[in-house]
């Protein structure tokens, strides 16, 4: 059930970025002669797996040690975004970035050796 809970979180987490980034700056506020708040639908999106991601993690810190659970996914989310912006947005690729890439899962998987 952890693994299954932490695999949902993933992948909540990495859709709400990467809804939010395809949104792009939908989000308006405004308080001129009333109070107006407007999101686009992608941005929406993202919110809401952000937000289903967030209690997924609530849950999660519950059930892990911090010192254990934080560093792994975290590490984690970090590669699959970096994956998202060179796949989806075509952004660049240094060997900067393989390069810690490298170092995080080197790093999860001694932290997961416990």
């Amino acid at each position: 059930m952890k693994l299954l809970l932490s695999i949902i979180y993933l992948i909540c987490t990495s859709l709400g970025l990467l809804f939010m980034k395809m949104g792009g700056d939908s989000l308006s506020f405004s308080l001129k002669d009333s109070i107006q708040f407007k999101i686009g639908f992608i941005t929406c999106l993202g919110f809401i797996f952000y937000i289903a991601s967030f209690l997924i993690w609530q849950k999660l810190l519950v059930s892990f040690d911090l010192s254990y659970i934080f560093p792994i996914l975290t590490g984690i989310v970090q590669i699959i975004v970096l994956l998202i912006g060179i796949f989806v947005f075509k952004e660049s690729c240094s060997i900067t970035n393989v390069m810690g890439i490298i170092l995080i899962i080197i790093g999860i998987i001694l932290i997961a050796k416990k």
